[in-house]
């Protein structure tokens, strides 16, 4: 480059380097001082900024450490910002003697939330480490050792029992324990469904047919505690189906579950499947008699509902049925 043409390109440079300086832009240099990050994180939690605090709080930890407050207050907006799960890993990293009780309890609730519950058994094992009074959390961990380690439930359940809330659940739970020889974790599964603990119903269900079964029925009363909570229960109720094609309770459940899809000809079906193979259950017929009403066949549903009552021997539960039956088809 010619000397004219470098004295030319000098004065571009300078502008370059020396208007935003004429102008007053900030400079950067090893004097300035560094924001304080505990400020800003203070400061936007004041005015309502979660996603920026919580920025602040990993921010402040990868400088200065994770202490047992921090942990606790990215835990808070972590829960604030509806993401449970990383409140959980904040706050599990709080070591023991400098977690609250009501966060422990909290850190129990999510974990219970989240149907993750190896999590809960041992949300629940610090918890009453604290607080051993505690009903909620005594209840919740009998029932997760019944269904694993049964020998372990008594304690908790009778001490639960002791609340109004969990009594009877609990001393149902006390003598499936104390009669049952084998498959208890269905059992105990059934025992739940029958309460209406769809949650904890699956989690027993599953338990049962990874052990000792029997599987199909197993998979079909998961199946079943699924489509109570609003989730899919079609992929495992096709797997029992496939394992037990020629049992009664299999398609009994599958019926359920189908009626529950709002698939009635594929419900009736399958009640007529599981009337066939135990013919002497109650039960089954008249759920098929049920079957048949949905679909208006009253003919066959009345036949059904009849059988129903005559294998029961009476009983006044399929007999209600019956005239419930009658009520809603016969003329005014």
């Amino acid at each position: 480059m010619s000397k004219r043409r470098l004295w030319r390109a000098v004065p571009v440079l300078a502008l370059l380097v020396f208007i935003p300086l004429a102008l007053g832009f900030p400079r950067q240099s090893a004097d300035s001082p560094q924001p304080d990050v505990r400020q800003q994180l203070t400061d936007n939690l004041r005015r309502g900024r979660p996603v920026q605090a919580l920025f602040q709080a990993e921010r402040l930890a990868a400088e200065t450490g994770w202490t047992p407050e921090l942990l606790r207050t990215a835990g808070e907006i972590a829960y604030q910002l509806g993401d449970h799960a990383r409140a959980a890993a904040y706050w599990e990293a709080i070591p023991a003697d400098a977690m609250p009780l009501t966060l422990l309890r909290q850190l129990a609730g999510i974990h219970y939330e989240m149907q993750d519950w190896p999590k809960l058994a041992a949300a629940l094992d610090r918890l009453l480490a604290a607080a051993p009074d505690d009903r909620w959390a005594r209840f919740n961990r009998g029932w997760l050792l019944a269904v694993s380690q049964p020998e372990a439930a008594p304690p908790h359940l009778q001490a639960a029992g002791h609340d109004p809330l969990y009594h009877d659940m609990a001393f149902d739970l006390l003598s499936v324990i104390q009669t049952t020889r084998t498959h208890l974790p269905m059992q105990v599964g059934i025992t739940l469904a029958q309460r209406g603990l769809w949650p904890e119903a699956e989690y027993a269900f599953n338990q049962a047919a990874a052990g000792d079964g029997p599987q199909a029925e197993a998979l079909a009363y998961s199946a079943l505690a699924r489509d109570q909570q609003g989730k899919d229960g079609q992929t495992v109720m096709q797997h029992a189906v496939m394992l037990g094609p020629q049992n009664a309770l299999v398609r009994f459940l599958q019926g359920l579950h189908l009626r529950l899809r709002h698939d009635l000809p594929g419900s009736l079906e399958a009640f007529q499947l599981a009337a066939a193979l135990d013919p002497v259950n109650p039960a089954y017929a008249a759920e098929l008699g049920t079957a048949y009403h949905l679909t208006d066949d009253v003919q066959q549903a009345e036949s059904w509902f009849k059988r129903a009552v005559t294998l029961s021997g009476g009983d006044a539960r399929f007999q209600q049925l019956l005239e419930a039956f009658y009520a809603q088809t016969l003329p005014k």
